[in-house]
């Protein structure tokens, strides 16, 4: 009877196929690796993107809904309707304005126009905001952080004659209830952002008429002088449930 005998893999096979199986592991990880590296960076990005998209809207949103209607500051002076300043006390640009379509849906007491306030604090652009109107000495801002990354913001309004303004109300215009209650057409908008680069918008504003204006915010003037509101603010850029 013939005895059968049982041949193994040799330790050089064993070391060939265990070679032949890391290099197929390795490539495998260095695959997952760069899809996982991709993914995340696209999801960087697209929330980069998201946010841009945002603070675009925020502004926009504001500058579409803009009403002529003057306020009161702390001290009692009139401010215009539409403020655009090139130099503020940091060296940056701001605008500031009264925008309607504040939506109240928890019913508080308080006007449905806003006090907004856009402006560039080091590298950020932020929106900021006051819930009455005609502020009280003790009227506290609330402050939004909009973007990041934003280096320079410049901008540029322009008058009914067609004729671009670095100031608003322009330097020439006198201090009548008149000039406090007009609007620039339009509003160009620049800013520099460390990722973008030079980001522009061209926006027109809509026609309000002075006479309507002060109707509206004869009422609002009247809702929004006690100051106290509960539970509205946050650091997103539409604050208490205001209009899309």
């Amino acid at each position: 009877m013939a005895i059968r005998t049982v041949r193994g893999f040799t330790l050089l096979e064993l070391l060939i196929a265990i070679a032949i199986f890391a290099l197929l592991s390795l490539g495998t990880y260095r695959m997952l690796e760069s899809v996982l590296h991709s993914d995340e960076a696209t999801r960087a990005q697209e929330q980069n993107l998201r946010e841009l998209a945002r603070a675009f809207w925020a502004l926009e949103r504001d500058l579409s809904q803009v009403i002529a209607r003057p306020v009161r500051d702390a001290y009692g002076d009139q401010r215009g309707a539409f403020l655009g300043e090139q130099r503020t006390l940091d060296g940056s640009a701001a605008i500031e304005l009264t925008r309607s379509g504040w939506r109240n849906p928890t019913g508080q007491s308080r006007s449905q126009l806003q006090r907004v306030r856009w402006r560039l604090a080091g590298e950020t652009l932020e929106r900021v905001y006051w819930v009455p109107l005609d502020q009280a000495v003790d009227t506290q801002p609330r402050v939004q952080k909009v973007l990041e990354g934003v280096t320079a913001m410049e901008l540029r309004y322009l008058d009914k004659e067609n004729q671009w303004q670095t100031l608003w109300p322009p330097e020439q215009s006198g201090g009548s209830e008149q000039e406090r209650s007009r609007l620039p057409q339009a509003v160009e908008i620049k800013l520099q952002h460390r990722r973008y680069g030079e980001l522009t918008r061209l926006l027109r504003l809509p026609d309000a008429p002075a006479e309507s204006s002060a109707q509206q915010g004869g009422g609002g003037e009247q809702e929004g002088g006690d100051g106290q509101e509960g539970g509205d603010g946050g650091t997103q850029p539409e604050p208490g449930g205001d209009a899309g």
